[in-house]
């Protein structure tokens, strides 16, 4: 390999992790399409579902020295000395060369927003298991990315060893490096794309690289790692090595210098874990509507072959009843036509679901935008103690390529919404705008669900029109939101960003 591909490589890793490296002395060995890649694994699970895995519960009862029982997070030592909740909905296990490494997302009970911290429980095999709190502080805002659902990190690791031992305090150097796997590769599988933290979904080998980053602190006793002492993260404090291992003195800092030999500089892999810390200002309302066994049939029902190629389409009404129970009435038949659903006019009426035929396009109808300002002036908002929300109605469609919905997210569109409609002459150009977008669609080689979706977007985002897009699950039971891809080198094949409904 010659220096300019090797250039190229640290130019990528850069550009992501920009504050994490100082240095790019990314090793051969390293970066070469070598044979430890090939046993490499990565997979999402939970802490529910470890608990059933053996190795997980060994690793787990060496670090549980609580009193609450073994398989249960409250109340361990770590928690307590470090003060740190672990959220047990989504683990990274990473397996390589005979290693195992369980990455969690952890939170404190006074929210820092400069930064997110993992736990990482890493464990060798056949034996010992260690613990690491690892901090990453982003220079720059978070960006989701739409590959492999992952996402753009650009900042500072901190690493933080889990430890126990009184008799350290104060009288040792610890050094611990982390190697963070990076992944370039596409939804294709062969293509690169914009760098992005790995997931169980960057299964070409090819396209993983690591990222290594090294902490040196003097135990200060208690998990008081960097209090009042020295601290070096190679690279002036920003998480990068210089040499890519560990294994030698990274520097001097504040007066440490690392052991070298380093005998208790242990190295864990992992990848950050970054979940959503709210939800997406629709989702509760989403998430609801599927708990409604009247909604889901509904949905069902219209969700057919036969019913796409009717002739008319069909609706129903979403309301609350005197009881403020959810209730999904069908459209009566004489209520409907070729293009459209004439939705009731009661008060209590907040959103409606309805289908597309065949013979129309897959995706929402300038009308079927337009409707939810109707639903938002007609709706009377006793359940929410008379209080109007603009986020409250909903319009489903149930169409070819899937199940969507849609809502504003300020008053302001709906308003906007209303004035086009007042003018004849704008109307007729929102209406227009809208299916010369769906035509060119239409007219692409490959056409895809995706296409709809951008296509859609983009009108809305044309008009300035603060609508939320979201698609269920073929099961009906969650809803993940959709978005444009902010990412200018973005292409049609990661153009739309999804946010799952937690």
């Amino acid at each position: 390999m010659n220096q300019k591909q090797i250039k190229t490589i640290c130019y990528a890793v850069l550009f992501i992790l920009g504050g994490l490296l100082t240095g790019c002395e990314l090793e051969e060995d390293v970066i070469q399409k070598n044979a430890y890649r090939e046993r490499l694994a990565i997979r999402n699970s939970t802490f529910e579902a470890l608990s059933k895995e053996q190795p997980f519960v060994q690793a787990l009862s060496g670090l549980n020295k609580g009193k609450h029982g073994k398989g249960s997070f409250s109340g361990t030592i770590m928690e307590a000395q470090y003060g740190f909740t672990i959220l047990p909905d989504k683990a990274v296990v990473i397996e390589k060369e005979g290693k195992t490494s369980y990455t969690f997302q952890i939170v404190r009970e006074t929210p820092d927003s400069t930064c997110f911290e993992n736990l990482v429980i890493h464990t060798d095999n056949p034996g010992s298991t260690r613990a690491f709190i690892v901090k990453y502080t982003p220079e720059v805002p978070i960006v989701p990315s739409v590959t492999h659902e992952s996402f753009y990190f650009s900042g500072a690791i901190r690493i933080t060893p889990i430890e126990y031992n009184a008799e350290l305090a104060g009288k040792k150097i610890v050094c611990v490096t982390a190697t963070v796997m990076m992944c370039d590769q596409s939804w294709s599988g062969s293509g690169s794309t914009t760098p992005h933290v790995a997931t169980q979904y960057c299964n070409n080998p090819n396209h993983l690289f690591e990222v290594t980053t090294t902490t040196c602190d003097m135990v200060a006793g208690g998990g008081s790692f960097g209090a009042g002492a020295g601290q070096y993260s190679g690279g002036d404090g920003m998480g990068g090595t210089g040499g890519g291992g560990g294994d030698g003195e990274p520097g001097n800092d504040d007066g440490l210098t690392p052991p070298n030999p380093c005998p208790r500089c242990p190295d864990f892999t992992t990848v950050p874990v970054l979940e959503p810390s709210e939800p997406a200002v629709h989702c509760d309302k989403l998430k609801e509507l599927l708990k409604s066994a009247a909604v889901k049939n509904a949905i069902r029902a219209l969700n057919s072959e036969q019913v796409f190629g009717g002739t008319k389409e069909k609706g129903y009404n979403l309301a609350l009843n005197p009881q403020n129970k959810l209730i999904a009435t069908e459209v009566p038949y004489q209520s409907t036509g070729e293009s459209s659903v004439r939705y009731s006019q009661s008060a209590m009426l907040f959103g409606g679901i309805h289908c597309h035929l065949f013979s129309h396009f897959p995706m929402f109808s300038h009308d079927d935008v337009a409707i939810l300002s109707g639903f938002y002036t007609r709706y009377n908002y006793s359940g929410n103690n008379g209080v109007p929300d603009p986020t409250i109605p909903v319009h489903i469609l149930v169409s070819e390529i899937g199940v969507y919905a849609i809502s504003a997210d300020d008053v302001e569109s709906l308003q906007k919404l209303t004035s086009i409609y007042l003018d004849r002459k704008n109307k007729d150009d929102f209406r227009k705008e809208l299916e010369n977008a769906y035509k060119k669609v239409e007219k692409q080689s490959f056409v895809t669900a995706e296409s709809y979706q951008k296509a859609f977007l983009e009108y809305l985002k044309q008009y300035n029109l603060k609508f939320s897009l979201y698609k269920a699950d073929d099961d009906l039971t969650k809803w993940t939101k959709l978005a444009l891809n902010p990412d200018s080198n973005t292409n049609i094949h990661n153009s739309i960003i999804m946010t799952n409904c937690n």
